[in-house]
């Protein structure tokens, strides 16, 4: 079996697979739905880049914008008086639980959005580390490191929707199931290796305590 490197790569092996030739043209739709249940549903340690949140991001007051592939918070470090600490994600509800002064020690996501409590400092600077899109398939020569890395992801999740489209309820059941327990494992992983770096025990600036 011809090795899966990039988007012709796995076309190729789907038309192969399916030994269906007339379903070429509907096959980029099949890897699409693939890239959309990878982004729903895998949070694997290849997906984890860090990029620092600073003036630049903020929007107004403690909001400021995610990155546009973000997917999911790993983890968002802040610095008081030069040590680091690690800032709690909590529930939008939750957050306006705490003080609205002092220094920012927790924050919640929704959409786009990143909302810390209290509002940071001008000079305040904050360091996201998260989980991003996949790089989307346009050209045959396209890949990224989920394909490279783990390309049965992409195999069974396209095969789902290629049942799907042929009306094999079996056989794209059965390639759901192959894909959710490999995002299971892919996923517990990056559970197993989260939380390494070194980073000092969080510290509520508001009650002068430890959280």
């Amino acid at each position: 079996m011809a090795q899966i490197t990039d988007y012709g790569t796995l076309k190729t092996w789907i038309s192969t697979t399916g030994h269906r030739g007339d379903l070429a043209s509907d096959i980029p739709g099949f890897v699409q739905s693939a890239e959309t249940m990878i982004a729903d549903k895998v949070r694997a340690v290849e997906l984890v880049t860090t990029i620092p949140l600073d003036e630049d991001d903020r929007s107004a007051g403690a909001l400021y914008n995610l990155p546009s592939d973000f997917l999911g918070a790993r983890a968002v470090t802040g610095t008081q008086s030069s040590a680091g600490y690690e800032l709690k994600q909590v529930s939008l509800a939750e957050l306006y639980r705490y003080s609205s002064s002092g220094q920012a020690v927790v924050f919640a996501i929704y959409g786009s959005t990143i909302e810390f409590r209290a509002a940071p400092a001008v000079d305040q600077a904050f360091t996201l580390v998260y989980y991003k899109r996949p790089a989307a398939f346009v050209s045959d020569t396209d890949t990224n490191l989920i394909l490279t890395t783990h390309p049965v992801l992409y195999q069974h999740a396209a095969m789902h929707w290629f049942h799907i489209h042929t009306m094999d309820v079996e056989l794209a059941a059965a390639h759901l199931d192959e894909f959710e327990t490999y995002v299971r494992d892919v996923n517990a992983v990056a559970e197993e290796v989260r939380g390494t770096g070194v980073v000092n025990p969080q510290y509520n600036f508001n009650s002068r305590s430890a959280m």
